[in-house]
């Protein structure tokens, strides 16, 4: 009883200090992340948004430049590839990171914790200006929020800054629209309260809509997700206005007809407002057609719609269980790692019927329950489905089959959901209504200033009863106590062990090598970590695994190839190097001058001598600039005609002037020619860059695995 009476004062005080409440659960927060303060090393696409994106790297950038480059740097007109993800103020962020201490990588991971933790102090005010709860239930949803492990990769892998961010943005253009016009009753109102009219906020001026359509505008451009939060604006709006016509149905009273008109210009605003944004964004990156590939997004390729259904069906489980479950977490989910559903009999389906079933349930809940729970359940369902709604591959495929970040902003929904839910439980029925209730709610009705039934400055004034608790309820609070205590313990956990697995690149592909061994990605990037330490025999096992998975990919094929060379074993080498021609590339990650370079590197030394100048040749078509594809021909057309090789050689030396071995290489077939003063000046450039240089015997051959 006493624990329970201490827990009743600590609630007392977070109610009347809530923001003080919502700060101190961001030190729990601050210390399941605080590891990650010191990381360093960029993980997969980090590189290709960051170090290479020349609107974060280049000496200056212009507005200009901004608006026609993608989130990673690419055009997004013209011919050659882009995804359309237009996200310029994510990339100001990394700008400005950039230009505060360039690519030291520590400087954004600190940057990401502290806006992840600026997200979660959102989330408690978002729970008090939408849901209504009060500061103590504030602090729960916030803290929910802060240490649910799921969002683990989107502050510590760094692109996941673009969800963060248009949360950030999303939640302050709530809280902002809710306290201007449509504040909700508090869930710890008192129950003569129950049914009073809506509480009005302190504008009615519709010229204050931009300040929260501004935010709306930001978080989308922050991520794309941010603009589908126009609707909520619409749906507080319309459950205000639900509310309000019961009650004059009920009282026999008119809606003034100023308030109604104001309503109207506002929801016309909305509509008005969406439509543009939507337009604008359309025109601006010329749609939404995306380039695909079937490794991006292989269920958009399946020729049946059926499966295609039940495949996105599927994942819309898959992401419900990472929300209440969230102990398996991986960075990739393609290939084989979600084979598609083909039949409506797979009892895979039956995760997505349970999710489906407990949505609509919760949907249910929330319209049965008292208005004062029924604003708080439907809006917290509405951020969590909207949110969604443009990573459902509903209207459209997405570029990835199920990306733990994409949860990020309907997180925020699931969170809010859960702890009303929770508070309706804890805080039991309220007494039935009574005539003199009607009578005070009518009496409300069309009131400008809000002032009536208990309202000031357009806030509703929580009701607190000053009687001390039973000890049931006592009990009751401390074993709600200790249970609340368990999960959060296991979800900080849960967050630290995955924070850990994020440390590096190599932690992360091992860690998830191991969990996933049926995604074509994750082990294509454990066998890179492998053959990086030299564990040659593990990362062919690993490259061989995605081979299965996704058979029609070169990479595996390639990497194979590059560590059957570098064994020694050139047969096997020119087996998977050609193979891999004949397969689907990723020029992003490899070029296809290297696929051809290598394997006539293998076909050499196998004693293809013609058929690997010919693939030379073809690399150097592929790419004229290829100075380790002119060293090579060279040395692989030298006994055919030796000019021919001197030429290839200056062409190697003028693009790379730094390599001492082209300088060596040089003096080597000058002094065969007969062209002493070249032999001797290249020789001389070459023990300059490198004095260690042995004399050479032979046209030495470069071999150095791109990437």
């Amino acid at each position: 009883l006493a624990l329970g009476r201490g827990l009743c004062a600590v609630g007392r005080w977070a109610d009347q200090a809530p923001w003080l409440a919502i700060l101190l659960v961001q030190l729990v927060v601050l210390a399941s992340y605080g590891a990650a303060l010191a990381y360093k090393g960029y993980k997969m696409d980090d590189t290709v948004a960051i170090s290479r994106n020349p609107n974060v790297v280049a000496e200056e950038v212009t507005l200009a430049e901004i608006m026609r480059r993608d989130f990673w740097g690419l055009p997004m007109h013209g011919a050659g590839w882009t995804n359309k993800s237009f996200r310029p103020l994510t990339t100001w962020t990394f700008r400005l990171n950039y230009l505060l201490h360039g690519l030291e990588s520590s400087g954004f991971f600190i940057a990401n914790v502290f806006l992840h933790c600026v997200a979660s102090l959102l989330v408690g005010q978002t729970a008090m200006s939408v849901a209504g709860l009060s500061g103590s239930w504030a602090a729960i949803a916030s803290l929910f929020f802060g240490v649910h492990p799921v969002h683990t990769e989107n502050v510590l892998y760094l692109v996941g800054r673009a969800d963060v961010l248009a949360t950030i943005f999303g939640a302050l253009a709530l809280n902002m629209y809710a306290a201007l016009y449509c504040p909700p009753p508090l869930l710890a109102v008192a129950a003569a309260d129950e049914e009073a009219a809506p509480t009005k906020g302190w504008a009615s001026n519709p010229a204050w809509l931009v300040f929260p359509m501004g935010l709306v505008v930001a978080s989308g451009l922050c991520k794309e997700t941010g603009f589908t939060l126009f609707a909520l604006f619409l749906l507080m709006e319309l459950l205000d206005f639900v509310d309000l016509r019961s009650l004059v149905a009920r009282t026999g009273q008119r809606i003034p007809p100023r308030q109604w008109r104001r309503t109207r210009l506002r929801v016309i605003l909305l509509g008005v407002a969406t439509v543009f944004v939507f337009i604008a964004r359309y025109r601006h990156t010329g749609g939404t057609s995306l380039n695909m590939s079937p490794q991006d997004n292989p269920i958009s390729f399946e020729s049946s719609k059926l499966t295609r259904m039940l495949s996105y069906a599927y994942l819309h489980g898959v992401y419900m269980r990472l929300l209440c479950w969230p102990q398996f977490l991986c960075y990739d989910y393609s290939m084989d790692a979600i084979p598609s559903v083909t039949t409506p009999l797979d009892c895979r389906l039956l995760l997505t019927c349970a999710g489906y079933v407990g949505l609509f349930g919760a949907v249910t809940v929330a319209l049965r329950a008292p208005k004062r729970y029924r604003r708080a359940g439907l809006m917290s369902l509405a951020i969590l489905v909207v949110s969604f709604f443009p990573a459902s591959n509903i209207l459209f495929p997405v570029g990835t089959v199920v990306g733990e970040r994409l949860l990020y902003t309907p997180s925020v929904g699931f969170c809010l959901f859960v702890v009303a839910w929770l508070h309706r439980g804890f805080s039991g029925r309220p007494r039935p209504q009574t005539r003199h209730d009607d009578a005070s709610a009518a009496h409300g009705v069309g009131r400008r200033n809000g002032k009536s039934n208990g309202r000031a400055n357009g806030r509703v004034q929580q009701v607190v009863d000053e009687a001390p608790p039973a000890p049931r309820q006592l009990r009751r609070l401390v074993l709600c106590f200790v249970v609340g205590s368990a999960v959060t313990a296991a979800l900080v956990v849960r967050t630290l062990l995955r924070v850990q697995d994020w440390e590096s690149s190599d932690t992360l592909f091992l860690h998830d090598g191991r969990i996933q061994p049926t995604s074509s990605k994750v082990q294509f990037n454990l066998g890179i970590t492998h053959m990086q330490n030299q564990d040659w025999d593990s990362a062919v096992e690993a490259l061989i695994r995605c081979a299965w998975a996704d058979p029609l990919s070169s990479l595996p094929f390639y990497r194979i190839g590059q560590i059957e060379i570098l064994r020694g074993r050139f047969e096997t080498a020119e087996h998977y190097l050609a193979a891999a021609i004949d397969k689907f590339g990723a020029s992003m990650m490899v070029r296809d001058e290297e696929v051809f370079h290598d394997l006539a590197l293998a076909m050499f030394q196998n004693g293809k001598v013609e058929q690997a100048e010919t693939r030379l040749r073809v690399a150097l078509q592929l790419n004229p600039e290829f100075a380790k594809g002119w060293n090579n021909l060279a040395c692989c057309m030298i006994n055919r005609d030796i000019y021919d090789s001197t030429r290839a050689l200056r062409k190697a030396v003028s693009l790379s002037p730094e390599n001492p071995q082209y300088w060596a290489n040089l003096a080597l077939l000058a002094q065969h020619t007969g062209d002493p003063a070249t032999a001797s000046s290249a020789w001389r450039r070459a023990t300059e860059l490198w004095p260690a240089m042995p004399e050479p015997q032979d046209c030495t051959w470069e071999f150095a695995p791109a990437g």
